[in-house]
């Protein structure tokens, strides 16, 4: 305090500077000498002010005094020593000269009883105007804070550390007291001192792929850690364009761009998940690291952060895919403050460090949690026991269930409990893979690459064995209750992995079907038929009680319900555990037909028909068929107008199929239990049903070729190498990258359009040939009337492109 500090001040003062105009006297203005004088005496004389934001206030008296012309004074006062390493701090002012002696002239009785003109009310209301959004408000600037981090996605970026110019200003209401001595001790929960040190700790230990997310990372930290109430932060890069001084990216932010309601409630869907599997009583273990635990707050209290945690699931005993989704269940119902927003697909892998024990089926989830990570942790612990694991058994032995904290947001952190990220992820296929489905662009800070990064490294380049099989569950319990405790039956579906399609045999109990109505509308004859179609090679039986061939009418809930719930019970009392779909649209009819004996809904508008679907299947945790179509059975047939997508049939089944994909994802359905149909012969008309088979390996694409006059899809480098020039920028819902894919092309009109055959059931020939398209297309599963020739065809077609 006893030595003198540098002060730079910019001051304007606002006048009608008409008067010296006229008269070229400079009485009719500002005397700028006197002004600087008055601010050099103040600055220089013993004042006892201790805030920076005092002495801007004293400043801005000194200056309007001068003249009894001046009607408001902009004051911006600098410190360039106040930081270390900023180029200053500073504040900014704007105030009239009402605000500062209470009124505009200096005889307040004389305006009170004066008739004052037009022209001085015009100008008193023009010199408020001026102060813009000063008017208000006071800013407190740190200007130019230099601090150095990890910043960018070249390589070079992640490997070495960049100055940045950070400036931060900080709005706060104006001050309505007129005195020195009371605002000079204004009390409030910062400083610019503890915004500069959080934000420079923040900065200096993060490693972020973007301006954009460092930025609003650092609005975040001044807003939450020092209660700040609305900040602007620019950051500057200086290294980021060789001909320019730097690129730069500039936000405003205030309290309630962070508030924790607002930030759960916008884009994020809790997944709809009931606990209906059936897992072991929990052990009681001496050994158990905790006990139980306390639900203490909504998820939708805005009082605390909101994170994102990835974590991994992996079973390996016991019925692995009930206990996994029971895990889901119990992050969603029983983890305090959280919730669950996303999942992977499902995987099975080798088992690792100890090898002689069974698979593993892996996945991963995200889940919004307040949460602190260590609370996490012992949460997680808590669930595990609560399930079934024995945490005194060997490590890394078997277990019911294994949760591991994989990421928590991008934070850096190694206790002698829990390391973030995950201290072996970058070895763990079985977690990457999972992970990557959810999340490519994570940034593990230690290793300066992204979650995607490490992925293609160890599959392309660590010469780590394949060891990681993408599955789909065909069948979700044991319905005979036999030995096998495994009651789940998983397939791959991956055109990478799978070797033998897999065969669903139709069972139509209806009387107006387009191929076989009438064949199968007994008890008896349809379970004869059933049987005959497992004899013949068949994986699924897909059984339906109402037709969708074009122009078909709906029977009803109860009369569907009456044509394939006796069916199913009978093939389940004779003791056959082949998985059932059952094909319907409605939710009655597909709770009806789960609670007999069936694993798969099946539903040819992908659950847009019944508002009820999407929930009962997530509540159920079957596997969901969702097939492309427009309108229903009565109207498809005059939708096929796909014009609005360039005519690009394709292009609107991905469309319009990744809507009801996102819907599905958003009701709770685990992206594991999900595969795709492109609707063969459903809104599209003959040619367009060959351009589905021609193209099925684009249904799954992650971008497709653009036609004339589409819009292009820039490259995007960085971690992402699958964008070229010359693809459509589609907008998807949701990526359908990987989702397996089922075709049904079996008997339909089109084909017998193109062979001649009136007959549905003379058209088996030309049903080969699209089941030979669709298997080199990349389809895992195909729906077929004449099941023995197709599996044929099928294995066929497996050695040629499989």
């Amino acid at each position: 305090r006893k030595k003198l500090q540098p002060v730079v001040i910019t001051a304007e003062i606002h006048t009608s500077i008409a008067m010296a105009g006229k008269e070229d006297k400079l009485t009719g203005s500002v005397h700028y000498g006197m002004a600087c004088k008055r601010v050099m005496k103040l600055a220089e004389s013993n004042h006892g002010i201790l805030s920076l934001e005092a002495f801007t206030e004293e400043v801005a008296r000194a200056c309007i005094d001068v003249t009894g012309c001046g009607l408001a004074v902009y004051v911006y006062a600098r410190n360039p020593r106040a930081l270390l390493h900023a180029e200053y701090a500073g504040v900014e002012i704007y105030r009239t000269r009402k605000d500062l002696f209470g009124s505009w002239t200096n005889d307040s009785t004389e305006e009170e009883n004066m008739q004052e003109a037009g022209s001085a009310i015009a100008a008193r209301a023009a010199a408020v105007d001026a102060g813009g959004v000063l008017k208000s408000e006071d800013n407190l600037v740190i200007k130019h804070l230099s601090l150095s981090t990890i910043i960018g996605i070249n390589l070079w970026e992640r490997h070495y550390k960049q100055v940045l110019n950070i400036s931060l200003t900080i709005h706060t209401a104006r001050s309505t007291e007129g005195t020195v001595g009371v605002h000079d001790k204004t009390s409030r929960p910062w400083t610019y001192r503890k915004v500069a040190d959080e934000v420079t700790e923040m900065v200096e230990k993060t490693s972020y792929r973007t301006v954009e997310a460092l930025a609003i990372a650092i609005a975040r930290t001044a807003i939450k850690q020092c209660k700040v109430p609305k900040l602007t932060v620019r950051v500057e890069k200086p290294s980021a364009v060789v001909f320019a001084a730097c690129s730069a990216v500039e936000i405003t932010r205030s309290i309630d761009d962070f508030s924790t309601s607002s930030a759960l409630t916008s884009g994020v869907a809790s997944l709809n998940l009931s606990a209906v599997a059936s897992v072991a009583p929990t052990p009681q273990h001496s050994g158990s690291p905790v006990t139980g635990s306390s639900v203490v707050a909504a998820i939708n209290d805005a009082d605390a952060d909101t994170h994102s945690a990835y974590i991994a699931l992996g079973s390996n005993i016991g019925d692995r895919l009930a206990n996994l989704h029971q895990a889901l269940v119990y992050l969603n119902t029983d983890l305090p403050q959280s919730r669950l927003v996303d999942t992977s697909f499902l995987y099975e892998t080798a088992p690792m460090y100890m090898t002689d024990q069974p698979l593993f089926l892996n996945a991963a989830c995200k889940v919004q949690t307040k949460l602190e990570p260590l609370m996490l942790l012992e949460e997680l612990k808590r669930i595990e026991a609560k399930m079934g694991r024995d945490f005194t058994a060997i490590r890394n032995g078997p277990r019911p269930i294994d949760l591991d904290i994989l990421f928590y947001d991008e934070l850096s952190m190694e206790t002698e409990k829990l390391t973030i990220p995950h201290a072996l992820l970058h070895e763990r296929r079985f977690q990457l893979g999972p992970l990557c489905d959810i999340n490519t662009d994570l940034m593990h800070h230690r290793l300066g690459r992204t979650s995607g990064a490490l992925n293609r490294h160890l599959t392309t380049h660590s010469g780590a064995p394949n060891d990681i099989v993408k599955v789909t569950p065909l069948k979700t319990r044991n319905h005979t209750q036999s030995s096998d405790v495994e009651g789940s039956v998983v397939k791959t579906l991956s055109p990478d992995t799978q070797k033998k399609t897999v065969a669903m045999g139709i069972l139509n109990c209806t009387p107006d079907s387009f191929s076989d109505g009438g064949q199968h509308d007994s008890v008896v004859r349809a379970v004869e038929h059933a049987q005959e179609l497992l004899s013949s090679g068949a994986d699924i039986i897909d059984i339906g009680g109402q037709s969708t061939r074009p122009g078909a009418t709906q029977v009803g809930v109860e009369a569907e319900i009456e044509r394939v719930v006796p069916v199913i019970k009978r093939i389940r009392e004779l003791g056959i555990e082949v998985p059932i779909s059952v094909d319907t649209f409605h939710a009655d009819v597909a709770a009806a037909a789960l609670d007999a004996g069936a694993d798969i809904v099946n539903d040819v508008t992908g659950g847009h028909f019944d508002s009820q679907m999407l929930a009962l299947v997530a509540q159920r945790q079957c596997p969901f068929i969702i097939m492309h179509m427009r309108g229903n059975p009565s109207t498809m047939t005059t939708l096929n107008d796909y014009s609005e997508y360039d005519g690009d049939v394709i292009r609107g089944t991905r469309f319009e199929l990744a809507q009801r994909v996102r819907a599905a994802l958003d009701a709770g359905i685990p992206r594991w239990n999900i595969i795709l149909d492109p609707g063969i012969g459903f809104a599209k008309e003959g040619v367009q049903n060959f351009e589905v088979l021609r193209r099925l390996s684009e249904l799954t694409a992650r971008h497709i070729r653009a036609a004339s006059g589409a819009a292009i899809h820039p490259s995007t480098g960085g971690d992402n190498q699958d964008s070229e020039e010359g693809l459509i920028d589609e907008n998807l819902a949701t990526e359908l990258v990987d989702y397996p894919v089922l075709v049904g092309s079996s008997r339909k009109r089109f084909i017998g359009h193109a062979t001649g055959r009136t007959d549905a059931k003379d058209r088996v020939w030309g049903t080969a040939a699209t089941v030979t398209a669709a298997i080199q297309g990349g389809a895992g599963i195909v729906r077929v009337h004449d099941v023995a020739e197709m599996v044929d065809v099928a294995r066929v077609s497996d050695h040629i492109y499989r």
